[in-house]
Protein backbone atom coordinates (compact mmCIF):
# COMPACT_ATOMS: atom_id res chain seq x y z
CA UNK A 1 0.00 0.00 0.00
CA UNK A 2 2.99 2.33 0.23
CA UNK A 3 2.68 2.87 -3.54
CA UNK A 4 -1.12 3.42 -3.43
CA UNK A 5 -2.04 6.45 -5.56
CA UNK A 6 -4.60 7.67 -2.99
CA UNK A 7 -1.83 8.36 -0.47
CA UNK A 8 -0.62 11.94 -0.20
CA UNK A 9 2.95 10.90 -1.10
CA UNK A 10 3.01 7.36 -2.50
CA UNK A 11 6.45 5.86 -2.94
CA UNK A 12 7.79 5.13 -6.41
CA UNK A 13 8.19 1.40 -6.99
CA UNK A 14 12.03 1.30 -6.57
CA UNK A 15 11.75 3.07 -3.20
CA UNK A 16 8.92 0.76 -2.11
CA UNK A 17 11.01 -2.28 -3.02
CA UNK A 18 13.87 -0.95 -0.86
CA UNK A 19 11.51 -0.49 2.09
CA UNK A 20 10.18 -4.03 1.70
CA UNK A 21 13.71 -5.46 1.41
CA UNK A 22 14.85 -3.53 4.50
CA UNK A 23 11.83 -4.84 6.40
CA UNK A 24 12.56 -8.38 5.24
CA UNK A 25 16.21 -8.03 6.28
CA UNK A 26 15.12 -7.47 9.89
CA UNK A 27 14.27 -11.16 10.14
CA UNK A 28 10.56 -10.59 10.64
CA UNK A 29 8.39 -13.67 10.11
CA UNK A 30 6.77 -13.65 6.69
CA UNK A 31 3.46 -15.45 6.37
CA UNK A 32 2.67 -17.28 3.15
CA UNK A 33 -0.02 -19.59 1.81
CA UNK A 34 0.06 -23.02 3.42
CA UNK A 35 -1.20 -26.30 1.91
CA UNK A 36 -4.55 -25.68 3.68
CA UNK A 37 -4.99 -22.38 1.79
CA UNK A 38 -7.46 -23.70 -0.79
CA UNK A 39 -9.73 -25.28 1.83
CA UNK A 40 -9.69 -22.13 3.96
CA UNK A 41 -10.22 -19.92 0.90
CA UNK A 42 -13.25 -21.92 -0.21
CA UNK A 43 -14.68 -21.86 3.32
CA UNK A 44 -14.30 -18.07 3.57
CA UNK A 45 -15.55 -17.44 0.02
CA UNK A 46 -18.81 -19.10 0.99
CA UNK A 47 -19.36 -16.24 3.46
CA UNK A 48 -18.99 -13.33 1.02
CA UNK A 49 -21.44 -12.02 -1.53
CA UNK A 50 -19.22 -10.61 -4.29
CA UNK A 51 -16.30 -11.83 -6.35
CA UNK A 52 -14.69 -8.41 -5.88
CA UNK A 53 -13.48 -9.61 -2.48
CA UNK A 54 -11.38 -12.51 -3.79
CA UNK A 55 -8.04 -10.88 -2.90
CA UNK A 56 -9.27 -9.81 0.53
CA UNK A 57 -10.54 -13.32 1.18
CA UNK A 58 -7.25 -14.84 -0.01
CA UNK A 59 -5.34 -12.59 2.40
CA UNK A 60 -7.73 -13.44 5.24
CA UNK A 61 -7.29 -17.16 4.52
CA UNK A 62 -3.50 -16.82 4.58
CA UNK A 63 -3.66 -14.93 7.87
CA UNK A 64 -5.99 -17.45 9.49
CA UNK A 65 -3.93 -20.44 8.36
CA UNK A 66 -0.81 -18.83 9.83
CA UNK A 67 -2.48 -18.07 13.17
CA UNK A 68 -2.44 -14.30 12.63
CA UNK A 69 -5.25 -12.68 14.62
CA UNK A 70 -4.75 -8.99 13.82
CA UNK A 71 -4.59 -6.87 10.69
CA UNK A 72 -3.64 -3.23 10.29
CA UNK A 73 -5.22 -1.79 7.16
CA UNK A 74 -6.75 1.43 5.92
CA UNK A 75 -9.43 -0.74 4.35
CA UNK A 76 -11.07 -2.03 7.53
CA UNK A 77 -14.55 -2.36 6.03
CA UNK A 78 -13.47 -5.18 3.72
CA UNK A 79 -12.11 -7.29 6.58
CA UNK A 80 -14.51 -6.58 9.44
CA UNK A 81 -16.64 -9.64 8.59
CA UNK A 82 -13.72 -11.97 9.34
CA UNK A 83 -14.40 -12.31 13.04
CA UNK A 84 -11.14 -14.18 13.68
CA UNK A 85 -9.26 -10.95 12.85
CA UNK A 86 -8.89 -7.86 15.01
CA UNK A 87 -8.97 -5.27 12.20
CA UNK A 88 -7.48 -1.83 12.95
CA UNK A 89 -6.89 1.28 10.85
CA UNK A 90 -3.51 2.48 12.18
CA UNK A 91 -4.13 5.98 10.82
CA UNK A 92 -7.63 6.40 12.24
CA UNK A 93 -6.52 8.78 15.01
CA UNK A 94 -3.62 10.48 13.24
Amino acid sequence: MITWAKLESPLPLPAALRVVQQYRDTGVTIVHPLPSQLDTLLELLATVKTRKKIFDVALAATLRDNGVVGLYTLNTKDFIEFTFLDVVNPLANV
